[in-house]
C-alpha cells in the first residue's frame, strides 16, 4: 500500500483490461479516475475508484474530463490510456467509416489524452504515461488490418513521446499485452462488409475469427496484468516496453525478429486457418 496515493487517470475503465487496471489501481489506495463512455449514467463511485464520462474520441470530452480530474485534486500523476476498440474484417470487406472509427480510439483519442494531461505533468516536472499498445502492435494477424495499424503507430507515437518528456520529468511506458480474457464482444464488431456472403473472404474470415475467439477465451487473466500494472506506477525507473501475458504469444515476437519475412508470414497463415485445406 503506497503511503499516499497517487492521483491516476484510466480510461476504457468500463471494462475488461481497462476495468481491471482501474480496480486495482485504487485497491492500491491510488485516487482513480476511471473515463467510459458508458459512465454518463454510471452507478455511485466506489471507495477510491471514480467512475466518470469519457468519450476519448471527442475533443471537448477529453478536455472536460482533465479539467474535472485537475480542478478536483490539483495535479496528474498517472494517465494509463486503455481505451480501445476493434472491427474485424478483410482490407476490402471493412468500410473506411469502421476503419476511422478505430483509429479515432485507438490511436487518436491516445493522443488526444496525452495533449491535455501533458501540459500539467510539465509544470510539475512529473508523470508517468502508459499507453496500452498490444502484442498486434509487434506483428500483424489477418482481418485485424486497423487494429494493428492504430498500435503499431501507438508504438512509434509513444517511442517519440518518451524521447520529447524525459527532460521534463514525465516518463513513458509503452503495454503490450497478449491475448486476455477481457472486453464485450460490442468492442469487437464484426465489419459490415465481412458479414456478406458475396465477400470473396468469407470462408477465410470464419476460420480465422473462429481461432481469434478461441485465445481471446483462452487468454491470460486481466487481473494478472493489472498488477503489473500497479508495479509499474510503484517503480522509480520503468521500464520504456512490457510485454504481458501468454508466454507462446511474446516468442512469437522473438520468431518474428529472427525468421525471414515470407517464412514467418507462412507460420502466421498456418497458425490461423488462412490456408484452405
Amino acid at each position: 500500500m503506497p503511503q499516499s496515493g497517487k492521483v491516476i487517470i484510466v480510461t476504457g475503465a468500463s471494462s475488461g483490461l481497462g476495468l481491471a487496471v482501474a480496480n486495482h489501481l485504487g485497491n492500491m489506495g491510488h485516487n482513480v479516475y476511471a473515463g467510459a463512455r458508458s459512465f454518463k449514467n454510471s452507478s455511485p463511485d466506489s471507495g477510491n475508484l471514480k467512475k466518470m464520462y469519457l468519450d476519448v474520441t471527442d475533443e471537448n470530452s477529453v478536455n472536460e474530463f482533465v479539467r474535472s480530474v485537475i480542478d478536483a485534486e490539483g495535479k496528474i500523476d498517472v494517465l494509463v490510456n486503455c481505451a480501445a476498440m476493434l472491427v474485424l474484417g478483410s482490407v476490402e470487406d471493412i468500410s473506411m467509416c469502421e476503419f476511422e472509427q478505430v483509429i479515432n480510439t485507438n490511436l487518436i483519442g491516445t493522443v488526444r489524452m496525452c495533449k491535455a494531461v501533458l501540459p500539467y505533468m510539465r509544470e510539475r516536472k512529473n508523470g508517468l504515461v502508459i499507453n496500452f499498445s498490444s502484442i498486434m502492435g509487434l506483428l500483424a494477424i489477418p482481418f485485424q488490418c486497423a487494429y494493428s495499424a492504430s498500435k503499431f503507430a501507438i508504438e512509434g507515437f509513444s517511442e517519440a513521446l518518451s524521447l520529447e518528456t524525459r527532460d521534463f520529468g514525465i516518463k513513458v511506458v509503452i503495454v503490450e499485452p497478449t491475448d486476455h480474457k477481457s472486453g464485450s464482444q460490442k468492442y469487437r464488431p464484426h465489419a459490415k462488409g465481412a458479414a456478406l456472403e458475396t465477400s470473396p473472404y468469407r470462408d477465410m474470415f470464419l476460420r480465422v475469427t473462429e481461432k481469434i475467439e478461441y485465445d481471446e477465451s483462452h487468454g491470460s487473466e486481466p487481473e494478472k496484468l493489472a498488477e503489473v500494472i500497479g508495479r509499474i506506477i510503484d517503480s522509480k525507473n520503468p521500464k520504456l516496453r512490457y510485454k504481458i501475458g501468454k508466454f507462446d504469444q511474446k516468442l512469437s515476437v522473438a520468431a518474428k525478429r529472427i525468421l525471414p519475412g515470407r517464412i514467418f508470414e507462412s507460420v502466421i497463415r498456418s497458425y490461423y486457418n488462412c490456408v484452405k485445406k
